[in-house]
């Protein structure tokens, strides 16, 4: 299957008081046309970062884009004027951000917020973007939606906000949606239906999604195609079959490790094994990382692990990862 979104070396820097922070540093994927490919990793190792990387929405005061390759559909995004990139943005790549509450303009109405992207992109007329707002508030499943339309953010539920933002990332058919925790703030019950929506949405649109989490589990059910982020690099990449039933890298296996289980039986008093945590700490990212990037954590590190990066090597299958001692 073709890529529609190719990231290569991508390298993303922030300037602080306390120097450089190298928040992505070289990562690379791809993207195919109609897959989900789920982005996972712990808080701070380089996930939203490098999706608002993909759609150049780092602040220019803060950050850059310091090195590195975004093609989409063969156009290279990194080159692109500001006005190149809004022509983009929420028409061809869309994205749903962690929390709606903080997405969604308080002052104006859901209808009229879709309607204004559909009217920007598209180019219809007001009457017909309201029309496109109803359709889509009404395809991600709220009740009503011709008086949803004049409704405030406020005045909706979290999970219905929610869908308010799949609806508005959705509004211009766009050939790649990014959503960046797009449950972290639900319950179990909505982040379950918000996450069956997307898929649902995915099989009729055949739009590429990337799913930005931290939580495995919805990385299994939802995803075809993992990649593993820390310390702002990739690790693992892998179908997610494969992924979850012979992880490779030895912080992947941290994170699996660390996953309740329903299936492990209790002992005679009722008790269950202790989840196993990753000791140590995440590495100061403001400080150049000489060697892997894990080896301080890492029970298989050696002293050349701590000296020189490991190369990615291929396990077969598409299941590639960076680690010298998995490559012996």
């Amino acid at each position: 299957m073709s890529a529609i979104l190719e990231v290569r070396d991508l390298h993303t820097q922030f300037n602080t008081l306390d120097g450089v922070v190298r928040a992505v540093d070289g990562v690379s994927f791809d993207v195919a046309r109609g897959e989900t490919l789920g982005i996972v990793g712990e808080s701070g190792c380089g996930k939203s970062v490098t999706a608002l990387s993909i759609l150049r929405l780092i602040p220019p005061e803060t950050g850059r884009i310091a090195q590195g390759s975004i093609r989409f559909e063969g156009t290279e995004l990194t080159t692109l004027s500001e006005e190149e990139m809004k022509s983009l943005r929420g028409h061809r790549i869309s994205m749903i951000f962690q929390e709606p509450m903080t997405s969604l303009n308080p002052v104006l109405t859901v209808g009229t917020q879709i309607a204004e992207n559909v009217v920007r992109h598209l180019g219809v007329p007001w009457a017909a973007a309201r029309e496109r707002a109803r359709e889509m508030l009404d395809l991600v499943r709220i009740a009503d939606p011709g008086r949803r339309l004049d409704e405030y953010p406020h005045q909706l539920s979290g999970g219905m906000r929610q869908r308010v933002m799949i609806a508005m990332a959705l509004s211009c058919d766009p050939q790649v949606l990014i959503a960046d925790e797009p449950t972290t703030a639900l319950d179990v019950t909505i982040q379950a239906q918000i996450l069956d929506l997307m898929l649902e949405l995915k099989e009729k649109t055949g739009t590429a999604i990337v799913l930005i989490t931290h939580d495995l589990g919805v990385v299994a059910e939802t995803t075809e195609r993992v990649v593993v982020m820390y310390a702002g690099r990739k690790v693992e990449e892998a179908p997610v079959e494969a992924l979850f039933e012979d992880p490779q890298h030895p912080y992947t296996r941290g994170l699996m490790r660390a996953i309740p289980r329903l299936d492990v039986e209790a002992d005679a008093a009722g008790g269950r094994p202790r989840l196993q945590e990753i000791p140590g700490l995440v590495p100061i990212l403001t400080k150049p990382i000489v060697g892997c990037a894990f080896a301080a954590r890492c029970p298989l590190a050696t002293d050349r692990c701590r000296s020189a990066a490991p190369p990615f090597v291929d396990r077969g299958g598409g299941h590639t990862v960076a680690c010298w001692e998995v490559a012996r």
